[in-house]
């Protein structure tokens, strides 16, 4: 479960992460292009999160290692959809969070195919800073990457650790 500003790095993590390892890979921007025809049309907002959950719901059933990108700035989004994934058969959830400065994150964001208007991104960048992700979420683990997306630090059960220089592909 990936969380992070957009421009983070985290889709490029995780998609390439799902990619190699065969999991099913779910991001409500992918959905959104789907119904919308444009990833940055919230109008149907509502419809893109009920087939987030159709989705995640049946691959979770079916036993299926699942991949899910979205920002989760709101701490109660993620203890939401985390419960959700275990009510569906989720037995072990592990977040991987970009920590990335947001003038990093604001200059890759204005070069993207959907650029994130500047007042959602200091938003959610708020949002990040009250209430950062952390194991009592509900995670099992949490994976910090940095702007290169090397491992910073993973974090199980409270227990901290330190890892350099390992790059995720």
């Amino acid at each position: 479960m990936g969380v992070g500003l957009p421009g983070s790095g985290k889709t490029t993590a995780l998609k390439s992460f799902a990619d190699k390892n065969s999991y099913v890979y779910i991001c409500p921007d992918d959905i959104r292009t789907e119904l919308t025809g444009n990833a940055g049309d919230q109008s149907k907002n509502r419809e893109v999160w009920v087939e987030v959950h159709k989705r995640a719901a049946d691959a979770l059933e079916k036993g299926e290692d699942v991949v899910f990108d979205a920002t989760f700035a709101r701490d109660s989004e993620r203890k939401n959809f985390i419960t959700f994934a275990r009510e569906h058969g989720a037995t072990k959830i592990q977040g991987v969070v970009a920590d990335v400065d947001f003038e990093i994150a604001s200059e890759r964001n204005k070069m993207r195919d959907r650029v994130v208007p500047e007042h959602a991104m200091e938003r959610m960048r708020s949002m990040l800073s009250e209430t950062p992700p952390e194991i009592r979420d509900g995670f099992d683990s949490l994976f910090i990457i940095d702007e290169f997306q090397r491992l910073k630090q993973v974090e199980i059960g409270g227990e901290h650790s330190i890892v350099r220089e390992f790059k995720i592909r």
